[in-house]
């Protein structure tokens, strides 16, 4: 399946079966909506709510409301939505281009230095849901006599459904399906990857980038990230532009960095962002 709000972006197989799940024996002529079906199939285990857009066969197609925050990572596609401070988890696609299966997963809120590592794929990402939601149950619930989510039997369902495996007992996992931990993403022969503050970074072919390090300083303006696309190294630019305040002159730049890349999801995703952002 196709993303509905970004054609060019195709969900990996684990979350179409999910979505096939949550579906499973849905009538819309019951009335119900859909996220009533989700939460009827897996409550909160996830950490929050599926998002709706990707479950609805004929979805709200108003930009992304994650995109309205300034600082959210262009690279960041949310499948699930934690609350009313913006967390939310979600695909970091680095590279669409190379219209991967699946991608690396993270945390992210707008109050947020930087996104965090949620898992290498989306199966590991959707197993640390399930061990958040204990985290979180161990942390706060518990005390409140909260039923353990592992004793919900969607946990059981859910599990089955999609072969997951959750490691209750991961160090790596903390309430809310935080973690300490940066994404590691795999590098294609040829390519090249380059960590940047936002935890995402930049990952784009070697001849993107300039031959010579580019030094970066929060301070530097948009300027020396358009020489550097003017000269033929968009991805260099992106390093620059994600050490610079989101302004709008300055995801302009990101959007015609992105465009340089063959970058259409973030394209579209930085238009979605002037939008919202005036």
């Amino acid at each position: 399946m196709r993303h509905p709000l970004h054609e060019s972006f195709r969900l990996p197989a684990v979350f179409d079966a999910l979505r096939a799940f949550v579906l499973d024996g849905y009538d819309p002529e019951t009335g119900l909506e859909v996220y009533e079906v989700a939460w009827g199939k897996c409550g909160s285990l996830l950490c929050g709510d599926l998002d709706t857009v990707l479950l609805d066969s004929s979805p709200d197609i108003s930009d992304p409301s994650e995109l309205g925050y300034q600082n959210q990572p262009m690279e960041i596609v949310p499948f699930v939505y934690n609350g009313g401070d913006g967390l939310h988890y979600g695909w970091a696609v680095l590279a669409p281009e190379l219209d991967l299966d699946d991608h690396p997963c993270v945390s992210f809120a707008p109050v947020d230095d930087h996104a965090v590592w949620l898992g290498d794929n989306t199966k590991q990402a959707l197993e640390n849901l399930l061990v958040g939601s204990m985290a979180s149950w161990k942390a706060w619930g518990r005390a409140q006599g909260q039923t353990s989510p592992a004793d919900d039997p969607r946990w059981t369902e859910l599990c089955r459904a999609l072969g997951l495996h959750p490691d209750i007992g991961s160090a790596d996992i903390t309430a809310g399906a935080r973690s300490k931990r940066a994404i590691h993403p795999t590098v294609p022969p040829g390519w090249r990857y380059e960590p940047t503050d936002d935890g995402i970074g930049v990952l784009a072919e070697a001849a993107a980038f300039a031959p010579t390090a580019v030094k970066v300083f929060p301070s530097w303006d948009v300027a020396h990230a358009r020489e550097l696309l003017a000269a033929g190294y968009p991805a260099s630019a992106l390093c620059v532009l994600k050490a610079t305040y989101p302004e709008r002159e300055v995801v302009e730049t990101m959007r015609d960095a992105y465009q340089a890349l063959g970058r259409t999801l973030h394209v579209e995703r930085a238009e979605a962002w002037l939008r919202q952002n005036p």
